[in-house]
């Protein structure tokens, strides 16, 4: 692949994913215990969540033009640091829409029918099982979804189709999305959150909305309400989660997302029988990797020959180091 662009990924990739995008830039990926291996020979960069890219690493990469994010979520992304070394940052947000909702649907189906305590109640053969079960019916049931984007949207068409009553909170949305999926607006948080049985959670993390679910925002939920979260972990302060859990204002919560990620063995939010957690896993099905990482490879290949990227999240760097410009 002579003259090819090296592309570089921050992990090791699945060799199917390798076939599936090969023959259009020769891949690279850190090889030793350095995880910046082989960054310094890359024109595009592949990021994912593991590393922050800042000036310190985006620095030691004197050829990058483009890094796109292999997801929706770009807050390890430092976007002044990159548009001040002239590299455009991409992202893919059509990419894990399908395979994350799906997700937050089976955690609400796991969290609303006491899968995880039930399933344990049967290893420790405890017998008694009906009575001490704990599930709820969605048909009927409340969902309020803090954030109303692409992947809040299908959840909300999941929800709709399940009988459940679905408000949103989202102050950035048109109401015809709302209208369009049956969705009641609320105006803030706490009508969102206030009545709701399942609070699903699809915000983006920025500073103004670390710890958004925090202990205030618990109180103001109806005592035994179930929370999902898809998003990030920096959403939710997790020591109010867990007081929350413990006294039993939260009968329960499904994390995907968590705050350190992954979660040290031992941490009291492993350990709680009425908690799911999940790698940060919602988008990995075979499907959504092809979807992301292709998606992210378009957006390189574009910027690489001179067409600006459609999710360009810096456009006033544009063309950048691009000295290759076609299209403005």
């Amino acid at each position: 692949m002579a003259n090819s662009p090296v592309i570089w990924f921050d992990r090791s990739p699945d060799p199917a994913l390798l076939e599936f995008l090969g023959g259009q830039a020769e891949f690279v990926w850190p090889r030793s215990d350095d995880p910046l291996d082989g960054l310094d020979t890359a024109d595009g960069v592949i990021a994912g969540a593991s590393l922050t890219y800042g000036q310190s690493v985006l620095a030691k990469a004197p050829k990058l033009k483009v890094v796109a994010r292999a997801g929706i979520g770009f807050d390890n992304v430092v976007l002044t640091d990159a548009t001040s070394l002239g590299i455009a940052i991409c992202n893919t947000p059509d990419g894990p829409t399908i395979s994350t909702a799906e997700h937050a649907l089976a955690l609400i189906l796991s969290v609303s029918k006491d899968l995880n305590e039930s399933q344990g109640r049967l290893r420790r053969q405890e017998g008694n099982y009906g009575p001490q079960h704990r599930a709820i019916e969605l048909d009927g049931a409340s969902l309020a979804l803090i954030g109303l984007g692409r992947i809040g949207s299908r959840v909300a068409q999941f929800a709709v189709a399940m009988g459940m009553r679905v408000t949103a909170y989202d102050p950035f949305e048109a109401a015809e999305r709302f209208e369009d999926l049956g969705v009641e607006r609320a105006s803030n948080l706490h009508d969102a959150v206030s009545s709701a049985h399942i609070v699903s959670i699809h915000a983006p993390l920025t500073p103004e909305t670390r710890h958004l679910v925090d202990a205030e925002l618990f109180s103001q939920m109806q005592d035994g309400v179930l929370i999902v979260n898809t998003a990030r972990g920096g959403l939710i302060d997790d020591h109010a989660l867990l007081a929350a859990l413990n006294s039993g204002k939260v009968a329960g919560a499904g994390l995907d997302v968590t705050e350190p990620e992954p979660l040290p063995s031992g941490h009291p939010l492993l350990d709680h029988q009425r908690v799911v957690v999940t790698p940060h896993v919602a988008s990995a099905t075979n499907e959504g990797r092809k979807r992301i990482f292709g998606m992210a490879l378009e957006q390189i290949l574009c910027a690489l020959g001179g067409i600006k990227p459609s999710h360009i999240l810096n456009p006033e760097v544009w063309p950048g180091r691009n000295s290759e410009r076609v299209d403005t």
